[in-house]
């Protein structure tokens, strides 16, 4: 230890440190400051001022990393905060902006997606076919059998249908039928697994099942030589007619039957969500990729293709054609309920109007002219009576999604009163009407 305090032949950080606060006080002299005491810097400043310096001094390639870095992502609620300090942009798009698809090109586009790829997709489907033998094992085993996949799989079950299960009876349900009913899906099994004519049928969905499920064969499982009395073939067990718990609870109960089995096809990317654990118990799945890429000509075949854009066959003003059923349809999801209110009470309103012109032509019975629609005070009025908007600036900012889409158009009559309307014909109105989704 040295009494030297300029600290000149130390070779540990002294002199460096030394040589700093020299050049601080030659740097303030210079500037004609008082030179005073100085003050210790904290370690928290003192790391601060030294990436100052560095961000001075560093170098245009270095600057262009930094930029380059990526954003640092906060955690709990510092990362909800900064992740909402901006609005999100909304997308201006809107149904009536899709590309009109006529028949013709439809059908030209069908033939075409077939000749495509025909070879590869056969390949596919013979490798299926090789599995066969194992779905029937499992069958076998008492599991069922859910086939999962890209494509249509109605032609490949089917197949495997004729080959292994000749010696019992198929139950063959379309589930993409929208006509479709559970009661009838149970009503048929009943009377499959009951054979005696005299047994009637009760109509209740809990009497059907305590029926079917009374004639539970006692005793243990035959495993070794299992021949169901009934094998249910659900093709999309996910489809619309069975997207609701009550369905899929009688389904799980049927399905444990031991003298059931079930096989079914799914499409929907969410169809697992169908199912709890209870319901997954009783249906004991046994999953299979079964991509067929295959044609979806028969399950759509129920269903308009063209009903997203088009499907109501009817210009507007602008001379461009509105959406369709599943277009409104779409649209009314998305929205709210008293958006959906909204909408209920017009088009109630304007199929009732053309109800009372029964008595005129055939031709002003499905026109949707304005003397159909509804004055936009009156409108208003109904809207507030039901609780459905609280002002008129409310009132008009659910009018203006509906303007977006097409599904209203408004006009003046002759004593210039402003008439909104929905420019569909009636059926498509009625059909609305029946959906759940406007009385939700």
């Amino acid at each position: 230890m040295s009494g030297n305090g300029s600290g000149s032949e130390d070779d540990d950080g002294q002199p460096e440190l030394s040589a700093y606060v020299s050049d601080q006080g030659e740097s303030a002299s210079e500037n004609g400051e008082d030179e005073g005491p100085e003050l210790l810097e904290t370690p928290t400043k003192a790391r601060q001022r030294t990436r100052i310096d560095h961000d001075k001094e560093a170098t245009p390639s270095k600057q262009k990393d930094r930029e380059n870095f990526p954003n640092i992502i906060l955690d709990a609620a510092d990362g909800y905060f900064d992740q909402h300090v901006t609005k999100p942009t909304l997308s201006a798009n809107s149904i009536s902006d899709l590309p009109v698809l006529t028949p013709q090109d439809y059908v030209t586009c069908i033939k075409q997606a077939e000749i495509y790829h025909k070879s590869s997709r056969e390949t596919l489907i013979k490798l299926h076919e090789t599995l066969f033998p194992q779905w029937a094992f499992e069958l076998s085993q008492g599991f069922n059998l859910v086939l999962y996949g890209v494509g249509s799989k109605r032609e490949l079950v089917l197949s495997f249908a004729e080959e292994y299960l000749y010696d019992t009876t198929v139950l063959v349900v379309n589930g993409y039928n929208p006509s479709t009913t559970i009661r009838e899906v149970l009503a048929s099994s009943a009377a499959i697994l009951l054979n005696d004519p005299n047994v009637k049928i009760p109509k209740a969905i809990p009497d059907v099942l305590s029926l079917i499920m009374n004639t539970h064969e006692p005793g243990p499982f035959p495993y070794a030589n299992y021949r169901p009395k009934l094998v249910l073939l659900i093709h999309n067990i996910d489809g619309e007619v069975f997207r609701n718990d009550r369905s899929q609870s009688a389904l799980s109960r049927l399905a444990s039957h031991n003298q059931v089995s079930l096989v079914a096809t799914v499409d929907h990317i969410n169809a697992p969500l169908l199912w709890d654990s209870a319901k997954l118990s009783a249906l004991k799945f046994i999953w299979h990729d079964a991509t067929t890429f295959a044609s979806y000509t028969a399950e759509t075949s129920f269903f308009d293709p063209l009903a997203l854009r088009g499907g109501s066959g009817r210009l507007n003003l602008n001379g461009r054609t509105g959406p369709g059923h599943a277009g409104i349809r779409y649209v009314l999801e998305s929205l709210t309920s008293n958006a959906r209110g909204l909408y209920r009470v017009l088009i109630s309103h304007q199929l009732q109007a053309v109800e009372d012109a029964k008595g005129e032509t055939q031709e002003g019975r499905n026109d949707n002219s304005s003397r159909h629609g509804m004055e936009f005070k009156t409108l208003y009025q109904r809207c507030s009576e039901e609780f459905i908007v609280t002002n008129e600036l409310n009132f008009r900012t659910m009018l203006t999604e509906f303007y977006e889409h097409e599904m209203l158009q408004s006009t003046k009559d002759l004593v210039g009163t402003e008439i909104i309307y929905a420019p569909f014909d009636p059926e498509v109105l009625e059909r609305l009407l029946e959906d759940d989704i406007l009385n939700e």
